[in-house]
């Protein structure tokens, strides 16, 4: 049987295949979504409907001397990152809007662009990896354009980790642990697990450089630009903030829980935010009903998981293949998405890793197996389900998360029956 995929592979084929028109493409999207990012976040009429306008409240008040988790923008929206990403824009916190959301949206851009040349260089064939990187973007459009076009992390995000991996991967271990230092602290999920990547890996060189980065990005530099007790101050209260918003039976009270933390929000594709839906569809039925068994329920999932694949990924062997690499990776980073308590569509940028090591393999395996159909639907499927993420009432049953663990799970299946071999570096 051939899968979707097999078409679309060919449709890349074909567009890499004419460079003239492959550059037209590549413009033709960035400057159509440019336009409508501009429209959003600097030209169309206020309230601007773009999360940067977020960080640049809080990188004012950086500047004026104001608490940054107590400013809101003109949305009503507060900051929920930690200091270090409004101390960075604190320089630009004085251009018009539209001069930073040009800004911005080139940098996402180049983020793109970068992301997508380190994975053809941890591919060990650059044209098989250039086919598998642009089949992996488009498979993430969805999430893709709405991270740009709201001014978003993701692409930047999905830049981070894939420059970790190609340090790592390029056995400079030190460095690929203080900038996933800069990536965790600049926005901990879906980042955080790498660290146990690391372990797993038993790379200690790169946990010490992440421990000693943390310690730099969140403590040293944030109290050399805003003095040591301003910054305490922000971390402590960004702590108590973010695990009040989260916290079971008060977590409604929270001033983030209609901007972030509710479940009960259609764009929130938490495996945890998706069984609470189905068990109190309304925040009353919620309230009254409780959601312990949804939260315990996914954090024994978390667990089991993360230890069969960190059992999976650690067994003693030579250092895997470049797409074992891959694929063992990005697994880490999407069970992150699955068992946070907040997971929105546009996070789903990341799934470009996942997706990007999956079309490394199908690239080899034969058509007619069965590895290549559970994989090449698998991917499909989970493509597919994002794009439901938009349509209701199939983004309030969850229907995007339940794509993204069928190819997590699939992946992992794959994974497990795959053996080790030397990485090419």
């Amino acid at each position: 049987m051939i899968t979707p995929v097999y078409f679309f592979s060919k449709i890349v084929d074909f567009i890499l295949r004419h460079k003239r028109f492959f550059i037209f493409v590549v413009l033709v999207f960035f400057i159509v979504v440019g336009m409508s990012t501009l429209c959003r976040g600097g030209i169309g009429p206020p309230p601007r409907r773009t999360d940067l306008t977020v960080f640049l409240r809080g990188a004012e008040a950086i500047l004026s001397g104001e608490d940054i988790y107590a400013v809101t923008n003109a949305r009503g929206w507060h900051y929920v990152y930690m200091p270090l990403l409004a101390i960075l824009l604190a320089p630009f916190a004085r251009l018009p809007l539209l001069a930073n959301t040009s800004l911005w949206y080139l940098l996402s851009v180049a983020a793109i662009c970068w992301t997508v040349i380190l994975s053809v260089r941890l591919a060990e064939d650059r044209r098989t990896g250039m086919r598998a990187a642009m089949l992996a973007l488009i498979f993430c459009i969805p999430s893709l354009v709405e991270t740009l076009t709201r001014g978003q992390v993701g692409a930047l995000n999905v830049f981070l980790a894939i420059a970790i991996l190609y340090l790592y991967a390029r056995g400079w271990a030190v460095w690929a642990g203080v900038l996933f230092a800069f990536a965790v602290v600049l926005k901990p999920s879906p980042t955080a697990f790498i660290f146990l990547f690391f372990l797993v890996k038993r790379e200690w060189k790169a946990c010490a450089a992440a421990v000693l980065g943390v310690i730099f990005f969140v403590l040293a530099f944030p109290s050399l630009v805003i003095g040591a007790d301003r910054n305490w101050l922000f971390l402590t209260e960004w702590n108590k903030i973010l695990s009040y918003a989260v916290s079971s039976g008060a977590g409604e009270e929270s001033r983030l829980w209609n901007q972030l933390a509710t479940p009960i929000a259609w764009d929130n594709q938490s495996l945890y935010a998706v069984f609470t839906r189905w068990a109190c569809p309304t925040e009353s039925a919620l309230i009254a009903c409780g959601d312990f068994w949804q939260r315990w329920g996914v954090r024994v999932f978390g667990v089991a998981a993360l230890s069969i694949l960190a059992f999976v990924c650690g067994r003693k062997k030579p250092r895997t293949s470049g797409k074992r690499l891959i694929l063992e990776y990005s697994l880490f980073l999407i069970l992150m998405l699955l068992v946070s308590p907040v997971s929105e569509i546009h996070h789903f940028t990341v799934f470009f890793l996942l997706f990007f090591a999956v079309f490394l393999y199908l690239d080899e395996l034969p058509r007619n197996s069965a590895a290549y159909q559970w994989l090449g639907w698998g991917v499909f499927i989970a493509a597919l389900t994002q794009i439901f993420g938009y349509i209701e009432p199939l983004n309030l049953w969850g229907l995007p998360a339940l794509g993204a663990l069928l190819i997590w799970c699939a992946s992992f299946v794959f994974l497990s029956r795959q053996p080790g071999l030397k990485l090419k570096t």
